[in-house]
């Protein structure tokens, strides 16, 4: 996922991966684990608010965060367990294109343990956006997450997992009013309490692009 700017537009695309969805509502608290990988040394204080953004996010959807620092910790050394996941924040990453600001490995039935996020692509959109960096970081990883979590073709026409952000997603952003939504986080509950994995309707490629004026 990510954005850039080109003459007076700014062209936001989210990461065109997988992500699925299910109907089935499930109750009570729910939790997972993020085993951060800091390969791009981002700074200790950007990280605590990127975590707490991302922490929100999932928090409004009745889940909640619980991050690890890969580089204090040997815990980290393990193949990751059934509600755990592995988030690298990298340099830069090897795309197609620079529109891609993060991306989810997914198995063939939609399953994944680890995404990463292109620390150079999302800095340089915050900074022709004017969005805060941190805040954009720890959307790029809600969203990430939620692929993780979703399963295939997870993106929607709402919310933080929108293919694409325009000014108004980017403003909802900046609120802190972009987030999952109902579906998502029931969806998320059902896979972490061990549902099956549904599917969401696949999106047309167009879906996936679009202009910020």
């Amino acid at each position: 996922m990510g954005f850039t700017e080109s003459g007076a537009r700014l062209l936001l695309v989210l990461l065109w991966a997988a992500v699925g969805w299910s109907s089935a509502e499930t109750g009570g608290a729910a939790e997972i684990t993020v085993l951060l990988l800091n390969h791009a040394r981002v700074s200790r204080d950007v990280i605590s608010q990127s975590e707490a953004e991302a922490t929100r996010i999932f928090s409004a959807s009745g889940i909640h965060l619980r991050w690890v620092d890969c580089s204090q910790t040997p815990v980290c050394h393990h193949v990751p367990g059934a509600n755990e996941f592995v988030l690298s924040i990298v340099a830069d990453g090897h795309t197609s294109s620079e529109l891609v600001y993060g991306v989810a490995f997914l198995g063939p039935g939609g399953e994944g343990k680890y995404a990463d996020i292109f620390l150079r692509r999302v800095e340089i959109a915050a900074k022709e956006s004017g969005f805060s960096v941190q805040r954009l970081l720890g959307a790029v990883a809600a969203h990430e997450l939620g692929h993780l979590l979703l399963g295939t073709h997870a993106h929607s026409y709402e919310g933080i997992m929108c293919p694409v952000w325009k000014k108004a997603v980017l403003q909802r952003m900046e609120m802190g009013s972009l987030l999952f939504t109902k579906d998502e986080s029931l969806t998320m509950k059902g896979r972490l309490a061990g549902e099956p994995m549904g599917r969401f309707p696949a999106f047309t490629k167009a879906s996936a692009r679009g202009l910020i004026p």
